[in-house]
């Protein structure tokens, strides 16, 4: 799979109580359970509020499986690029 990150954009997003943030956590979760259910490799790593936007890292086949997740729960995909390179920074490791 490849490694994605998306931009969401959110007007206020860094004050949306965290309850209301692992509400809509888990309903994505649901959605991609259901498309992994349909042999779709997809999955979520982590999420980010910065501001206005929610940043999410995603591991998917393609970036149309993160627009497919985006339209069925409802919510946006500002921005998808694909990450060709991870580097770590605490071992100065490029992998």
């Amino acid at each position: 799979m490849k490694k994605f990150l998306i931009r969401r954009e959110m007007k206020g997003a860094s004050s949306i109580p965290k309850h209301e943030m692992n509400k809509g956590g888990k309903a994505s979760e649901n959605i991609l359970e259901e498309m992994r259910n349909e042999g779709k490799m997809i999955q979520q790593e982590t999420s980010y509020v910065a501001g206005d936007n929610v940043f999410c890292i995603y591991n998917a086949e393609n970036a149309n499986l993160i627009k497919e997740h985006a339209k069925r729960s409802g919510g946006v995909a500002t921005e998808i690029t694909e990450i060709t390179t991870v580097i770590m920074h605490n071992t100065s490791v490029v992998s």
